[in-house]
Parts: C-alpha cells; structure tokens; sequence
C-alpha cells in the first residue's frame, strides 16, 4: 500500500474526496445525524453488530424493545449495559433489561464495572414508577 504525506493530501483534494466518497458508499456510516431516518438503525445495528460478535445477544432476545431503548434515549446521554458485556467478574447479554441511559461522565466513570447494590437500587426506582 502506497503511503501518502499530508502535503500530498492537500495538493489533491479533489481525488480525495473522491476516493472518500467511494469508501462511504460501500460502506454504510453510522454517524448519521439524529434527524437522519436512518440514524437509530445504525446505531441499533452497530450494537447489535458489537453484541454477536461476544455471543451476547440471546435468540430469545426482543429486538424491538432493545430498538425502543435506543429510539427513546434523550440527548446527552450514552447507552450503556447495567451488567458489562465483558466485565472482569460478570458479563451481561445485550437485551433491553440490562440497557441503561448514563450521561458521559457516569458512563466513564462506570467503566467496564459492575455494582449489584447500585444496579438493585436503579431497578427498585425504576420498579417505583
């Protein structure tokens, strides 16, 4: 493979944006915007894609609630596993209960951990309502 410098780059620009946009249509994006009809797919689909390839995602598993979930996740938040796909001592299945929204910093902060004592308090008050 042919490695080009970045002055090479800008001296062609033309040639690369049309190399770019033959990359693109061979290959889906999943950073559609949010008004995009697509974008929810995308995102759904780039999940899922993550799950199987951790044998997590059960045949029984209700894909449209998992969907749901996705479609109704407001801004500003991340859609994180309540139990890590890939936890160091559990891992949990991609299905639409072990789905939770988290703002960035909670999501980084949470990690790849798992807490029972926070996850039985977030079900109780979910359960309250």
């Amino acid at each position: 493979m042919k490695k080009f410098s970045i002055a090479w780059y800008q001296a062609n620009p033309d040639f690369v944006r049309e190399q770019n946009a033959i990359y693109d249509s061979k290959r889906p994006s999943h950073w559609h915007s949010k008004g995009s009809k697509d974008y929810w797919r995308t995102k759904v689909q780039a999940h899922k894609i993550r799950a199987e390839k951790l044998n997590r995602l059960p045949r029984w598993a209700d894909e449209q609630a998992i969907e749901k979930v996705f479609r109704d996740a407001p801004d500003n938040v991340e859609i994180d596993h309540i139990i890590p796909l890939q936890g160091a001592n559990v891992s949990g299945l991609h299905i639409a209960s072990n789905l939770q929204y988290l703002t960035t910093k909670e999501n980084g902060r949470k990690h790849n951990n798992f807490e029972p004592r926070r996850s039985i308090i977030y079900r109780a008050e979910i359960s309250l309502f």
